[in-house]
């Protein structure tokens, strides 16, 4: 009696047991381009899928062995982020079958075919340009290990050293959180660059990503962003490194443009004001300037852009997407560059800040500069 007593009461102190996983594919993409998306998590009470572009969660259903999922709506293709939230908290789990990541989401790639043709950042068969990192000591930005800053340049299908004609050159920024690799990690440049200039649909030209701080303490500290001073402190120290740096290197070593109507400038976020505000302030350098989700909240345009050049044969082209918290001081800038007799193109497509809105913005920028 007292050993069964001894066993019953064991029994009770020992932890259950975890209850296991069932066999099931996290992702499966349908071929009217719906996506199932599925997640276990048996002790949850609620669970909703974060995607990319989206606005709102996504409710999940759970099944009785624990398994939360949910089918969207038909998605165009492109390459879309994600994320489970559970029981309403703000903290998102990953996908565990998923090692395709950026930061805090998981990647997934919905083709273009076989319901149409491929995407420009899909694998088409296009002949490949390549890319070169190149790492030098910088004298201006501030923080940086050893001193040591970078660039990455995409050089076209055929790029010629010698040849006769220089290419032109898109210089191509950053968002805030990435490095000099990620517009083609994560933005696949290289690859919307390819297919573009094999289907004619883009000039051939060099693309110039440069790492794009001036302050590396604002590289790793969100929450700067709320201080003016060290926002223009960024801005400013970049802006010189890219002037008095990063071109002149460029210029040293690639046939490329050095005129203004041969130069372009492009960034995502923090690119994005980098680009607007460098561009616009240097119409001797830039002759095509365009911004993306630009990060222009609290800026007085009169401050930073003084000496605005109204003559320019190019509108400043804008893309901000409907549901980003920055549409509206896009908007602002849009409106303050007409007050001042500059053409301007924005684009407000369905969207938040996203990559998803900076790839297609990309696209178009690459297809109507030079």
């Amino acid at each position: 009696m007292q050993l069964r007593w001894a066993l019953a009461l064991l029994s009770f102190s020992l932890p259950m047991a975890a209850q296991k996983a069932p066999d099931f594919r996290s992702t499966e993409i349908h071929p009217d381009r719906t996506v199932t998306f599925r997640y276990f998590a048996p002790k949850a009470a609620r669970a909703d899928l974060v995607l990319e572009n989206r606005p709102d969660r996504l409710p999940m259903q759970k099944s009785e062995s624990g398994v939360w999922s949910v089918t969207t709506g038909p998605l165009r293709p492109e390459i879309y982020g994600y994320r489970f939230a559970l029981d309403g908290q703000a903290r998102t789990e990953h996908d565990p079958q998923n090692q395709v990541r950026r930061y805090g989401n998981d990647l997934l790639l919905v083709p273009g075919k076989p319901l149409e043709s491929s995407a420009p950042w899909e694998e088409a068969g296009a002949p490949k340009g390549r890319i070169e990192r190149h790492e030098y000591v910088s004298k201006v930005v501030a923080g940086l290990p050893d001193n040591r800053s970078a660039f990455v340049v995409y050089m076209p299908p055929g790029y010629d050293a010698k040849a006769k004609k220089p290419y032109p050159v898109l210089y191509l920024l950053h968002v805030w959180g990435d490095r000099e690799d990620s517009w083609n990690r994560f933005g696949q440049a290289n690859l919307i660059l390819d297919n573009l200039i094999a289907q004619g649909k883009a000039r051939t030209m060099v693309v110039v990503m440069p790492l794009g701080y001036g302050d590396m303490k604002f590289a790793d500290d969100y929450g700067l962003w709320e201080d003016h001073a060290a926002v223009e402190r960024n801005l400013r120290l970049f802006e010189k490194a890219l002037l008095t740096e990063v071109i002149p290197q460029v210029e040293s070593v690639y046939n490329v443009r050095r005129d203004a109507e041969g130069t372009a400038i492009l960034g995502a976020s923090m690119g994005g004001l980098e680009s607007t505000i460098i561009g616009l302030g240097h119409p001797e350098r830039f002759g095509w300037v365009g911004g993306e989700s630009s990060a222009l909240k609290g800026l007085n345009f009169d401050t930073e852009l003084p000496a605005l050049a109204k003559n320019s044969p190019h509108p400043v082209w804008m893309v901000c997407g409907q549901s980003d918290e920055l549409l509206e001081s896009n908007r602002q800038m849009a409106k303050w560059l007409q007050s001042k007799g500059r053409a301007v193109t924005l684009e407000q497509p369905e969207g938040t800040h996203s990559y998803i809105v900076w790839r297609e913005g990309l696209v178009r920028f690459a297809s109507m500069i030079f």
